[in-house]
């Protein structure tokens, strides 16, 4: 029995996790963002993809993100988000949580995100 009470435990543990995370306070953000990510193409070649995608939400950790590629969990994804404080947008590097494909029309898919902000790249030093 020691087995499945620790399956039960582990499980436990995660809805636990799961209603800290939807527990955060979000805050709207609809926001349009540059997005750059790196797919590979084999085992050696990598394909740069830039594109628009939009915020829709974010927290203290992380934001919902809804872009036009496909996307795996665990890719780092790098956005630049507009600054009302800053001329220059803010550049952050964020994980894919989850993903999944939605419909937008017959042949046309859009891919909501969570993501967790890894870090925020620091703005470019400006020269005197």
């Amino acid at each position: 029995m020691g087995k499945p009470s620790g399956q039960l435990l582990r499980a436990s543990q995660m809805i636990q996790v799961a209603r800290e995370r939807r527990d955060s306070k979000r805050a709207p953000c609809r926001l349009v963002c540059l997005f750059k990510l790196t797919k590979f193409v084999d085992k050696s070649t990598g394909k740069l993809i830039e594109g628009f995608g939009h915020a829709i939400n974010k927290n203290v950790r992380g934001m919902l993100l809804l872009l036009p590629v496909p996307l795996n969990r665990r890719q780092m994804v790098e956005i630049q988000v507009p600054s009302g404080a800053r001329k220059t947008p803010r550049t952050k590097l964020v994980e894919i949580c989850w993903t999944r494909p939605i419909s937008v029309r017959d042949r046309a898919k859009m891919y909501p995100a969570g993501t967790r902000v890894f870090f925020d790249l620091p703005a470019p030093r400006q020269l005197p």
